[in-house]
């Protein structure tokens, strides 16, 4: 359970850090709103969990599948639109997005397994550890992500915004095909020989850039295209405004 408890923290943990290092290395907010953003983001993450079993009937008893492909869509654009305008507003939009979104899966788990007394102590304990190991791979990542930036300018940081994002989207087309939105299609590679999710760097990958060992045909194709609109309108955008400034 311990293990489990760990693993699971980190699962959910580490996209949200990831994507809040990100967007605050493109352009810093204060500390103050950033422990704001935090702490609303917590209590929004509460109240979709409290009414997951009123939104679950919607569309046919697909409303959570359904809201929760809403959330991957706005985390792509409102970073999209972070990284193009500096905007604080879509800042909030996007971290609140993403941690409703992964959040809400932990705190279900929690909950199921809380009432336990055997399982209550390595709950605990997983998520403390899970918190620390999260907060120092944050903390480190900054500084790299900053150094990064300092040697290699901001387009190395919204690259990897644009992998991030795209990969959100990604996950919406997964939680389609479950609902049989879309129809699966063929796996394109098998690289599980190589490198496999579950391993240690197979999980940082997933949560950096949406790592897929065995991806099939329809997200490749939308993990390239969303990639390539993200970084299009990070370019031609700021090109066009300061044209018209000018």
């Amino acid at each position: 359970m311990l293990i489990t408890s760990l693993v699971m923290s980190l699962n959910q943990l580490l996209p949200v850090a990831i994507l809040l290092i990100l967007l605050q290395v493109i352009a810093k907010q204060s500390l103050l709103r950033l422990l704001g953003m935090l702490g609303l983001g917590i209590g929004l993450t509460f109240l979709f969990v409290k009414s997951a079993p009123i939104i679950s009937p919607w569309f046919d008893y697909q409303g959570l599948e359904y809201t929760q492909i809403g959330l991957c869509i706005l985390i792509f654009f409102s970073a999209l639109h972070y990284a193009v305008k500096r905007a604080t507003a879509a800042f909030i939009i996007a971290i609140m997005s993403v941690m409703t979104l992964y959040l809400s899966h932990y705190i279900i788990y929690l909950i199921g397994f809380w009432q336990s007394n055997e399982a209550a102590q390595s709950l605990f304990i997983g998520t403390f550890l899970g918190l620390g190991i999260c907060s120092s791979f944050s903390v480190l990542l900054y500084f790299l992500l900053s150094a990064i930036k300092q040697r290699f300018g901001l387009s190395s940081i919204l690259l990897l915004l644009a992998l991030n994002s795209a990969a959100k989207l990604v996950v919406a087309l997964d939680l389609a095909s479950q609902i049989d939105v879309i129809a699966t299609t063929a796996t394109v590679w098998d690289l599980r020989a190589i490198l496999t999710e579950n391993s240690e760097f197979g999980r940082m990958l997933r949560a950096f850039i949406g790592y897929e060992a065995t991806p099939n045909l329809t997200s490749v194709l939308s993990y390239i295209l969303s990639s390539v609109v993200f970084l299009s309108v990070c370019y031609f955008i700021p090109k066009s405004m300061a044209k018209e400034q000018s």
